[in-house]
């Protein structure tokens, strides 16, 4: 008889745990789409567009803000405002391949008439 209370309580504690692992993974999952909602109703009207790290506490971010794109210098100290950028301003790569193409058809109209 002692048997069977024993292998009851066995069976007990493994449902228990059972029941322990499985309720861990579902309040992860609740308290993400928790924090989900939370930041889709408090949506910030600033968005971090590109970031270059120069170093162990030094940055470049390409931030934006209401349309208008700015780049910062961020420190361990202090935040620097470097340059503003149009809202509908070419990207820097694109600027770089126009500049290379100029480049490039000058050397040709140069070499032409040498």
């Amino acid at each position: 008889m002692q048997e069977v209370s024993v292998a009851s309580s066995i069976w007990k504690v493994v449902i228990s745990l059972i029941f322990v692992i499985a309720f861990i993974p579902a309040c992860l999952w609740l308290m993400k789409r928790f924090q989900f909602a939370q930041m889709k109703l408090g949506q910030s009207e600033i968005k971090i567009i590109n970031v270059q790290s120069l170093g162990t506490k030094e940055k470049l971010m390409l931030v934006e803000v209401e349309g208008e794109r700015l780049l910062i210098g961020v420190t361990s100290q202090s935040i620097t405002h470097l340059k503003s950028f149009a809202p509908k301003a070419k990207s820097f790569a694109s600027v770089m391949d126009e500049v290379d193409k100029e480049n490039t058809a000058d050397n040709k109209s140069t070499g032409d008439s040498q």
